[in-house]
């Protein structure tokens, strides 16, 4: 959706409103009251003593918000062009005063994790440059915020480059101040806007129906997190290092780790796993419904289990557990050790095979659409309106063509283009009829500057997408239609050209 002012305008004339853009005015004095200020130890208590910055101790506790504040205010002027450069020695380098660290030097972790209270009080010191960022492990809410009202933000930088993922904070403010000046919101408005006005307008839009699953994936718990596990409840919603492929409705088999050494409880994922490049372990998994098992499966019983005894992960010691894929045969095989040790397996989720494609009596190409294709479609989470069929190319002089589906397209006559192309044909039973049909549908989709594109016939389908821009015949994913049908191959064509 675009951003309508007409509603914004609504919202900013209602109490709610009002009392959401007062709260985020930013401020120059911060409370002493006993829920603001820091406890800290005798020794750093002592070099606060002994210096002037002895004014901000409050019975042996601290008001850091008020002393990192009034620092870096006189300290610090803020130029736009030297804001990047200046941040980025603050992550090098730190902040020193009166022997007392304020910011650590060559600690970029510090600066991610720390980033939604180092965030606030920059907000208040250049409200007009920075942005109070407070979604801690709910990158992908922020994300979908973005994307609803088309804030173009930058890519998430990569795990283990912890200095772009420090600096990309920096990246998002130069973003969300732009979509700011555009829409002429002062600084609180624009904090008011993703904290309330957005949050509300796509909880509206929200599908609150767990899908079926698609996918079982394993993650583990230290003892740290045990009692959280065990006091959990039905309606209990925990964040989790997971896995990003992790999708909305998934089962997660939660193992406990060293002194317990046995699964848990299982869950589902109630949102799609998400990169969040603030949060330490990066990537996360939303899950909630746990059903707790009330007998165990040791890490010795998985070993002396036929089927699972092959599996990659529990020959490593299970080493690398949070967010690894688990089979579906290997979750069946989990289900019945459950049942022979007295577990009732009524309730727990299985996922549903698809039903098998109808290809023994295909007349004609216009069945493998009807009877192959589209049923797959629906399965990768399509729907007749994410497609164009037979859609009109010109293609050459007067030539016109037509591909036989096109996904996310825009038909504007002369500005034709399409995310994805998909050409069905009755049957390939050659190498040459394959050959064929790939040069037909790569043409469409250089065409159409598609990312990728389909061949589909009774036969399977075909999947090709460019390596480094260039096509190659032979360099394809292949599937037939029983393959198809596996729970685990169709995970595997979901992220490879499901809707995204």
């Amino acid at each position: 959706m675009r951003f309508n002012n007409y509603i914004w305008n609504l919202y900013k004339d209602s109490i709610k409103g009002k009392e959401s853009i007062d709260y985020y005015k930013p401020l120059n004095v911060f409370s002493n009251e006993e829920f603001a200020v820091e406890v800290k130890d005798s020794k750093t208590i002592d070099i606060l003593n002994r210096s002037d910055l002895k004014r901000y101790i409050i019975d042996s506790k601290v008001n850091f918000r008020q002393l990192i504040f009034d620092y870096l205010k006189t300290t610090y002027n803020f130029p736009k062009e030297n804001i990047r450069q200046l941040y980025t020695e603050w992550i090098q380098k730190g902040i020193t005063t009166c022997d007392f660290e304020i910011f650590p030097s060559n600690a970029p972790q510090f600066w991610i994790e720390m980033i939604s209270a180092v965030s606030r009080l920059l907000y208040h010191l250049f409200p007009d440059y920075f942005f109070p960022y407070t979604f801690e492990r709910e990158f992908n809410k922020f994300t979908n915020i973005c994307y609803e009202f088309n804030i173009p933000i930058p890519e998430v930088p990569k795990k283990k480059d912890l200095d772009k993922r420090a600096l990309y904070y920096l990246d998002l403010c130069e973003a969300l101040q732009e979509f700011r000046k555009i829409n002429e919101f002062i600084p609180q408005e624009l904090c008011a806007f993703f904290y309330d006005f957005a949050p509300t307008v796509l909880a509206e839009l929200e599908d609150k129906e767990i899908p079926s699953p698609s996918k079982v994936w394993f993650v583990g718990c230290d003892k740290f997190d045990f009692d959280t596990l065990d006091e959990s409840k039905e309606d209990s919603e925990e964040s989790w290092q997971g896995n990003v492929d992790a999708k909305r409705g998934d089962i997660v088999v939660m193992y406990c780790r060293t002194p317990h050494s046995y699964i848990h409880s299982i869950w589902r994922v109630i949102g799609n796993g998400f990169a969040d490049p603030f949060f330490g372990y990066y990537s996360v998994n939303y899950l909630s419904f746990p059903i707790k098992l009330d007998v165990h499966i040791t890490q010795k019983d998985l070993e002396n289990n036929p089927v699972w005894a092959r599996n990659p992960l529990v020959r490593k010691n299970l080493q690398g557990i949070n967010g690894y894929p688990i089979k579906y045969p290997e979750y069946l095989e989990l289900l019945s050790m459950l049942k022979l040790k007295g577990q009732s397996i009524d309730n727990f989720p299985t996922i549903i095979p698809t039903s098998k494609f109808e290809a023994d009596d295909l007349k004609d190409e216009r069945d493998v659409e009807i009877r192959l294709i589209e049923p797959f479609l629906v399965l990768l989470k399509y729907t007749s309106t994410d497609w164009v069929r037979q859609m009109r190319v010109k293609m050459g002089r007067g030539e016109r063509n037509y591909p036989d589906y096109g996904f996310g397209a825009n038909t504007q006559r002369g500005e034709e283009s399409a995310k994805m192309i998909l050409e069905a044909k009755y049957e390939i039973k050659t190498n040459k009829d394959l050959q064929e049909a790939y040069f037909q549908a790569k043409s469409y989709a250089l065409r159409l500057q598609a990312n990728c594109f389909i061949v589909a016939a009774k036969e399977g389908i075909w999947v090709y997408k460019p390596k480094n821009g260039v096509y190659k015949f032979d360099d394809y994913f292949n599937y037939n239609w029983v393959q198809i049908e596996n729970p685990d191959t169709l995970h595997e064509l979901q992220l490879l050209i499901g809707k995204k």
